[in-house]
């Protein structure tokens, strides 16, 4: 009885996620889990609706309470889905709140396999959370070394201007193009200019 209300409230979370209502679809999922705090998916639904409301601590820390619940599951899909939350939810951030080093320690210590972190790469790159590549870049010797990215577009990569700088930052875009392509994101994917491209990120 308790998980059938839980799904209900969660149900209600998607329901106002979906119409821009973050604050009470937070406050819907917190309602879901507090009818069973072995909900997983209520973590995943107030994780995302934090985010929206720029709460990287809290978002964080609802992914990673899934993400310790997912830990004997064989579900790769929901836990790449809470791997990836967590990495978005600092996307954006300049400086990372104390949530933030407890969880990153235990991605890496759980020592997923490449599909996940293919599902991972991918999911970030889809939603052109290139940021948080780069901070996966800083970590490729702690990565599968069978990783592979088949199905990665570079496309907003190459428009997602609000990356680039000068020096370093720039050096930093040259150098997670490179590794993408080396884990098999096709050069193709940048558009169909290739070299228009390039010359446009080099401008920048």
């Amino acid at each position: 009885c308790s998980r059938d209300i839980a799904v209900l409230h969660c149900n209600k979370s998607t329901a106002l996620y979906n119409l821009g209502k973050w604050k009470e679809a937070v406050f819907s999922a917190y309602q879901s889990l507090r009818w069973d705090p072995e909900y997983v998916k209520a973590y995943y639904r107030a994780g995302h609706s934090l985010i929206m409301l720029s709460d990287s601590y809290e978002a964080i820390s609802m992914f990673h309470k899934g993400l310790i619940l997912l830990n004997a599951s064989a579900d790769r899909t929901q836990i790449a889905d809470f791997v990836a939350g967590i990495f978005m939810s600092v996307n954006d951030e300049r400086v990372f709140p104390p949530s933030f080093p407890p969880a990153y320690e235990y991605i890496f210590s759980a020592r997923f396999d490449a599909l996940i972190w293919q599902a991972v790469i991918e999911r970030l790159a889809q939603k052109g959370k290139w940021r948080s590549c780069l901070l996966l870049l800083s970590e490729k010797k702690e990565l599968p070394i069978n990783l592979r990215v088949n199905q990665l577009s570079l496309k907003n990569l190459f428009e997602a201007s609000e990356l680039y700088g000068r020096g370093e930052k720039m050096q930093e875009v040259a150098e997670l193009v490179k590794w993408l392509i080396s884990i098999g994101a096709k050069v193709e994917t940048i558009g169909v200019y290739l070299l228009h491209a390039v010359i446009r990120l080099c401008i920048k």
